[in-house]
């Protein structure tokens, strides 16, 4: 993008970096339901290469904080089944290659964009009211009776929603400047 080619070749690795983990990952979501730990590893690897060799051993100062953010604001939702570890680790090693404070942005605009996405389709299957109930039953049963049991239903279920695709939304707009 035009206000990235100020910045120098650094960000074009990182575009490239991001663009490739998310795109391979909404694909591995689509075909195989779910995102193997090896793109989990090598994305891993490849952020904290990014930062240590553009920044020397202070390129952990970046690194680290973006990585674990994600970690610590979605251990609730995958401690419920509400999302699944592989967006959680999706979405901190994407932290780790944006850094801190643009991880913020990347959590903001992929809830942003998935709440719109799942609201639309919800809206369009007739099945909004439905969804909502299911929420304000799941956590009253669980109030109840302590007994936690899995959120999302296994298998390629309508309601089970690829995050994957709104972290992908996240980065492009990232890459389009937005945040």
């Amino acid at each position: 993008s035009a206000h990235n080619k100020e910045r120098g070749d650094e960000v074009n690795i990182q575009e490239i970096l991001l663009l490739t983990i998310s795109g391979t990952a909404v694909l591995m979501d689509f075909l195989w339901e779910r995102v193997s730990n090896a793109l989990i590893l090598l994305s891993l690897t490849s952020g904290f290469v990014f930062w240590t060799l553009s920044h020397g051993s202070a390129g952990i100062l970046y690194f680290l904080p973006g990585f674990l953010l994600p970690i610590f604001c979605f251990l609730p939702l995958f401690h419920f089944r509400m999302i699944g570890g592989g967006d959680v680790k999706l979405l901190s090693v994407l932290g780790g290659i944006l850094g801190y404070p643009k991880v913020l942005g990347l959590l903001l605009f992929s809830f942003l964009t998935g709440g719109i996405l799942s609201i639309a389709f919800l809206i369009s299957t007739g099945s909004l009211k439905e969804r909502i109930s299911y929420f304000f039953n799941y956590f009253y049963e669980y109030s109840k009776t302590g007994i936690e049991k899995n959120y999302r239903k296994k298998g390629m279920e309508a309601e089970n929603f690829h995050f994957t695709v709104p972290i992908f939304t996240g980065i492009i707009l990232f890459i389009g400047g937005y945040y």
